[in-house]
């Protein structure tokens, strides 16, 4: 559904980051959110496909970040956004698949331990998806796992950081993983 953005959404829906969303602009939007944004007064109906400006294109990395560790996710966001990164987050490997098809980012933060859908998973699920972009993302892995360094190259990983981490070490591993 085409959607003119309104008022400023906040906020996260689903551990996607409603803040990238910019007034004026006119975006597509899958139905179920769509709902959202009209419910909320954040969005208006667009018929014409032509009418109003498209947003830019992205001046900053969309990193998703996948975890279901609410205070590691939430910090792992924080010190992306701090930086000038876009961040979207997910709870698991399901969704996180699910972010990865509908934002697609230029980089996936992965844990492995999570419920639902590890990160295991994930990276075989992702590695299945039709559309050959959306398989070739690069993976970052942020775990504690036991032998990380041994499943970051199993698992093709462009880069491992153990956790806890410190965040210059993580800014370090993004931009390295993104220099690629």
């Amino acid at each position: 559904m085409r959607l003119r953005i309104c008022g400023q959404p906040t906020g996260t829906i689903d551990g996607i980051a409603l803040n990238h969303f910019r007034p004026g602009l006119v975006y597509d939007i899958r139905t179920p959110l769509a709902a959202v944004f009209l419910a909320e007064g954040w969005g208006e109906p667009c018929s014409d496909p032509d009418e109003g400006p498209r947003p830019p294109n992205r001046l900053a990395s969309l990193v998703l970040v996948v975890d279901d560790h609410t205070d590691m996710r939430q910090l792992t966001a924080d010190v992306l956004a701090g930086n000038g990164y876009d961040v979207i987050e997910a709870l698991d490997g399901r969704d996180g698949i699910a972010s990865l098809c509908q934002n697609v980012p230029d980089l996936v933060i992965l844990d492995l331990n999570m419920p639902v859908m590890d990160g295991w998973q994930f990276c075989a699920e992702q590695q299945r998806l039709p559309d050959g972009h959306l398989a070739t993302i690069p993976v970052l892995l942020v775990t504690g796992a036991d032998d990380a360094p041994d499943h970051a190259v199993t698992l093709k990983a462009v880069g491992l950081v153990k956790k806890p981490f410190d965040p210059d070490q993580l800014l370090e591993a993004v931009q390295q993983a993104l220099s690629n």
